[in-house]
């Protein structure tokens, strides 16, 4: 059976991915329910370290990606359907790039910069996808990483947080020769900011925002402007990309929807769309947020020693669900975000959970005691490693030069001789009396 990684319900969508969107409808429409399981991950769980990722036992094999999937699922399960012409091919080929370099920056101007939209809906959103102690470590770099597809927009002024601390930064520069006084500079401060508060940060680019949302959704109304029974397999998977990518823009409940307003007031036929399609790929109706639960989800159940494990899973891909995994990739996390330690730390890592693709397809307890033995090992590593740190770090604090003692005594200095006496001794001073 199938086993197919993706990341969590949220938003009242089967995923809060675009691509494990398009995925998950993808399989809806070419293979019954009973052929493969939805298992709710992350990119730390998989040895990939990209969603969606598909396991296929059959073929020991790992795969991630939507493109790399769906080609893989052709091959290996062959659907009764036409062959896509040379220039269908083309075609699809074409706009796959196009969605998948242009759609994500929008979504991420409108889920991950913002920082009203992030830190309301978002950022709680992972924190219920992720188990415990996850969301300290995960979503920060997920939102930096969101944030680095978008900054080519120069949109960065959506993310306020950001932005008041380069002002802050600004603020204590140093201003050179011209001195400011405080008043004055208190003044014209609160002046700006109450003239920039009138206006959140995605009404002052709201005319930008529409351009760019214009510029790919234009190209979008054409991806589905075909027959769907004309182009056979080739139009399914570029309608359930383009699915993943519209229900995100439109259907999160967000405290500034510039995005879905766009796409409500100049783009009814594509809102008509998600509805229509999301409804006989994932069985999602308007108002009703649970129908995502009746996709075929990996069952959990609890082991003997009670640590969570999902009861289809693989050997590999479970071990990194159980109480060792969790706290092993959440260590893999702190150490990440040391400087200096941090990228040579990922780069072991990643290589380790390479290393684990060629050997998913053992279940047996030996292998899966030895796998939780690793994460332990992981898990005190890192530990170690964090209390060498801290412990380094105070250390040299201690070291450190004393600003200033507990109690200041001032004294008068004590002069001696002429100098002592003022300007007139200072004069005098230099003079040879002996």
């Amino acid at each position: 059976m199938l086993e197919l990684h993706v990341w969590g319900p949220a938003f009242g969508l089967p995923s809060i991915d675009a691509e494990c969107l398009a995925t998950i409808a993808y399989f809806t429409q070419t293979l019954d329910e009973t052929e493969y399981h939805l298992i709710q991950s992350s990119p730390s769980a998989v040895p990939t370290h990209h969603l969606p990722a598909l396991h296929d036992p059959s073929q020991k094999s790992w795969t991630s990606g939507y493109s790399a999937i769906t080609s893989h699922l052709r091959s290996t399960h062959p659907f009764n359907t036409p062959e896509p012409s040379k220039k269908a091919q083309a075609d699809s080929t074409a706009y796959n790039t196009f969605l998948t370099s242009n759609a994500p920056p929008l979504i991420s101007l409108s889920l991950y910069v913002s920082s009203a939209n992030w830190s309301t809906t978002t950022r709680p959103s992972y924190s219920k996808i992720l188990p415990f102690p996850l969301p300290w470590t995960e979503p920060p770099a997920i939102r930096a990483a969101m944030s680095a597809r978008a900054s080519h927009l120069g949109l960065s002024s959506l993310d306020t947080d950001a932005e008041e601390e380069k002002a802050e930064a600004a603020a204590k520069a140093d201003p050179g020769w011209v001195h400011i006084p405080d008043s004055i500079k208190k003044n014209i401060t609160q002046r700006r900011k109450a003239v920039r508060e009138s206006l959140s940060p995605e009404a002052r680019s709201r005319i930008r925002l529409e351009g760019l949302t214009a510029e790919v959704l234009d190209v979008v109304g054409e991806v589905l402007s075909g027959d769907e029974e004309a182009d056979g397999e080739t139009t399914l998977e570029l309608r359930c990309l383009a699915f993943g990518y519209l229900a995100l823009m439109l259907v999160p409940e967000v405290p500034r929807p510039w995005l879905s307003e766009v796409m409500r007031g100049k783009y009814p036929g594509l809102c008509e769309f998600v509805e229509d399609f999301g409804g006989r790929t994932c069985r999602l109706l308007p108002g009703k947020e649970n129908e995502a639960r009746q996709l075929p989800w990996a069952k959990h159940t609890k082991s003997k020693d009670e640590e969570t494990e999902v009861r289809i899973m693989s050997t590999g891909s479970r071990n990194s669900h159980t109480l060792s995994g969790v706290l092993a990739r959440f260590a893999h996390g702190l150490v990440r975000d040391i400087p200096l330690v941090g990228e040579e730390w990922a780069r072991w890592w990643a290589q380790q959970r390479a290393g684990d693709v060629m050997k998913t397809s053992s279940s047996s307890s030996s292998t899966l005691v030895s796998r939780r033995n690793k994460d332990l090992v992981l898990v005190a590593s890192s530990g170690i490693s964090l209390v060498g740190v801290a412990a380094g770090l105070f250390y040299l604090y201690k070291g450190l030069l004393p600003l200033g003692a507990p109690i200041q005594t001032w004294r008068t200095p004590v002069s001696v001789g002429l100098s002592g006496l003022g300007a007139a001794g200072a004069l005098f001073s230099g003079l040879d009396l002996s």
